[in-house]
């Protein structure tokens, strides 16, 4: 089941993520599984980044391998199963 991941870094803002987003965006966009990545800036909860994924397994094999190595931030992780997903 598809799910959207969302990701709070402690910490984190605008300017951390652009410095280390680049080179991840790219390879992320071969990953099997990834469907959509955002980021935004929640005035309740801070910068946050989300994601679809086909499944949280690939996301986390994703994010544990490539992401987490270059967050020196907790990171605050939440998964909601989606109950469906259109792309064009």
């Amino acid at each position: 089941m598809a799910v959207l991941i969302r990701h709070r870094i402690a910490g984190m803002d605008p300017s951390q993520y652009d410095e280390i987003s680049p080179r991840l965006v790219e390879k992320l966009k071969t990953q099997p599984g990834f469907v959509l990545h955002v980021s935004f800036e929640d005035p309740s909860s801070g910068f946050t980044v989300s994601e679809i994924w086909d499944s949280q397994e690939q996301h986390d094999r994703w994010f544990d391998e490539n992401v987490k190595p270059n967050l020196s931030g907790d990171v605050e992780q939440e998964v909601i199963e989606l109950h469906s997903v259109h792309t064009p």
